[in-house]
């Protein structure tokens, strides 16, 4: 068996047989596999630094999501708990006089194998090495609950009252199966270790046996578990089976008022997972799961009904929580792709397209400002692109410049953080510096009481965002460096330095391409676009907004300048709190980084879009010296 598709990478598996228990004891000793890659001798391993390679490079001063991976990974394995068998925290924060880190249910639950995929992520793209061992005891820990059907169980345990329900026996929650089989997707690409194949496609198995209800051609599971609180009740008791079968007929319902939160990821992964391998039973699944979610009943429910003529359920309107539904959507598009469903790719479309109608996604404010929904929305773009069934760049860049990387707390943040504090707060747990590790999560700001607060799951999501852009910025294939975002990037194949929102300047370092297909952004002017070769200036060629410069050899370097100039645009909104309220913003734009919003949308203490119309207003960018890490792998996400 091996991975299908990715002309960069494929890693082969060989076929590995014994129990999911001795999952733990091999789990890091194993002998790495060859890595197929643009440089074969490349073997992959748990350690970043045996995937790529390391030099130091002095580039501008600007967006560089890569370095926001070392933030992310620091943050990740700051609240790696040793003393509480490698759990995350689930939520931080800091006020006057007070920092608190807090263990709850949903880390281990659901959430937490979501921060091991953004922290795998981060690793290939930082190559950070920050508390390795940290990281090893708690994948073997998320490991070691897997159990031999294939199911990720819970133990509730008396020496963590945290995990204890009303049923003290082992439980499965549905969000966390999606996010375990995901995040163990990834790993096994990561690592090349055979012994993930293996218990994903026992997952698979015990996905399609115990855990979902089959019904004609479709399947679902079930809203109600033997748990009665809301974000537990779509959890499978061992021994208990689930407390009520019936079929779900609305989707305002389960964890969060959302079927859809709780259970709508799992068709794509399971899609996911036949494009990457093959395995047929997790395309049959997949379908039968998203002919559930795409039955009519679940679309267009607003109460108030919709414009004449428009039948919203054809079109994928939709209303209600906003990440259950952007996973939902996902879930339809990644098998509409594995079975190349037209029909499907369609109602995906009609959905994003809806769902950028919502709230002011032109900032990615979109669900309250949740840093879990704008992640969510910027993933399905760049599927939607990458798939053609639309072109989502625009969109792309405007997410990822003024949501995560905007919300996420950076060192600048740490000096107010620490006046707001104070001199000896009382610390829970005691001498834990929650400041420093929440230095890497998204989002961080300080709300109207003086209080800031993050989340495992808004600040999983949000260092998965970065990933997802990271990746989407530079594609390389055939001799074909196609980028699509003109952020900073380096890569084996060409480094992509950008001066952007300072100056209209990208410099294109060429390593392997022969050519590049260059995306130049909406608010550019194609006839003010100048692009040379060293210091020979080049005709332009271009197919739609991509520039495209050939004949590249290795060492050019192509340099691409266009004006950069400050535009507002009026656009209506909502606050973010304490109340909602309903204004016209006027959103002062660099290029597609927003330097100024008026009136202010956020409250008085909160740092979020504070200080940019200063920042943005030098007409040169700073330049930096930082160390830049390589690799040849690509994920499949």
């Amino acid at each position: 068996m091996h991975f299908r598709n990715g002309s960069e990478n494929q890693l082969g598996f060989g076929i590995m047989r014994g129990s999911i228990l001795g999952l733990v004891v091999v789990l890091l000793g194993m002998s790495p596999l060859a890595c197929d890659a643009d440089s074969s001798d490349i073997k992959t391993s748990a350690l970043p630094g045996r995937l790529g390679s390391y030099y130091e490079a002095t580039v501008p001063d600007t967006l560089d999501l890569a370095e926001r991976a070392k933030l992310g990974i620091n943050h990740f394995t700051s609240i790696i708990s040793p003393k509480d068998d490698y759990e995350m925290y689930w939520t931080g924060g800091y006020e006057a006089n007070h920092t608190q880190l807090t263990l709850a249910f949903p880390s281990l639950t659901n959430v937490q194998p979501e921060a091991w995929e953004a922290l795998t992520m981060e690793r290939l793209m930082c190559g950070s090495k920050q508390n390795l061992d940290r990281e090893t005891g708690m994948v073997n820990m998320l490991a070691s609950h897997l159990g031999e059907e294939g199911i990720y169980w819970v133990f509730p345990d008396e020496r963590k009252p945290w995990l204890i329900g009303e049923i003290k026996k082992p439980y499965a929650h549905m969000y966390g199966q999606g996010a375990i089989m995901l995040a163990m997707i990834i790993y096994c690409q990561y690592t090349g270790d055979p012994v993930w194949k293996m218990q994903i496609d026992r997952m698979v198995d015990a996905m399609g046996r115990i855990l979902v209800v089959h019904k004609d051609d479709y399947a679902y599971f079930p809203t109600y578990g033997a748990m009665r609180e809301e974000s537990w009740r779509s959890c499978y008791v061992k021994g208990v089976d689930w407390v009520d079968k019936t079929e779900p007929q609305t989707e305002k319902g389960g964890e969060e008022g959302s079927m859809f939160l709780h259970q709508g990821r799992i068709a794509g992964v399971l899609a996911q997972w036949y494009t990457l391998t093959g395995n047929k039973q997790a395309l049959k699944l997949s379908g039968e799961l998203v002919r559930f979610l795409t039955k009519t009943r679940f679309w267009a429910d607003h109460p108030g009904g919709e414009y004449p003529g428009v039948f919203g359920s054809n079109h994928a309107h939709w209303t209600g929580r906003a990440p259950g539904h952007y996973q939902a959507l996902t879930s339809i598009l990644e098998y509409a792709i594995a079975t190349n469903d037209s029909r499907l790719k369609e109602f995906v479309r009609d959905g994003y397209e809806w769902s950028r109608q919502y709230r002011l996604p032109r900032l990615g404010f979109i669900d309250n400002g949740e840093g879990c929904a704008a992640p969510r929305l910027m993933n399905l773009a760049i599927k939607l692109s990458y798939a053609n069934v639309g072109d989502y760049w625009e969109d792309v860049d405007l997410y990822i410049r003024n949501n995560p990387a905007e919300y996420q707390f950076t060192p600048d943040d740490v000096s107010a953080a620490r006046q707001l504090v104070g001199n000896n707060p009382r610390c829970d747990p005691p001498k834990i510096d929650a400041i420093q590790a929440a230095v890497g999560a998204v989002p961080a700001g300080i709300n109207e009481r003086g209080k800031a607060l993050w989340w495992l799951c808004c600040t999983s999501h949000g260092n998965l965002a970065f990933y997802y852009a990271w990746d989407a910025t530079l594609r390389y294939d055939k001799g074909v460096a196609q980028i699509n975002l003109l952020l900073n990037r380096a890569s084996p194949w060409m480094d992509i330095d950008s001066y952007l929102p300072y100056e209209g300047k990208v410099v294109l370092k060429n390593k392997k391409a022969k050519e590049a297909l260059v995306r130049i952004p909406l608010w550019v002017d194609k006839e003010m676009v100048k692009c040379r070769v060293g210091k020979k200036q080049v005709d332009q060629e271009w197919f739609g907004r991509y520039l495209r410069v050939r004949s590249l050899k290795p060492g050019d370097i192509v340099t691409i300048e266009f004006p950069v100039r400050e535009r507002t645009e009026q656009w209506i909104g909502q606050e973010w709190i304490p109340a909602p309220q309903i204004k016209t913003f006027d959103l002062k734009f660099r290029g597609n980084t927003l330097v100024e919003i008026s009136p202010e949308m956020f409250p008085v203490g909160c740092t979020f879009y504070k200080g940019r119309a200063e920042q943005y207003r030098a007409q040169k960018a700073r330049m930096k010296k930082v160390t830049r890490f390589v690799t040849p792998l690509i994920l499949k996400w």
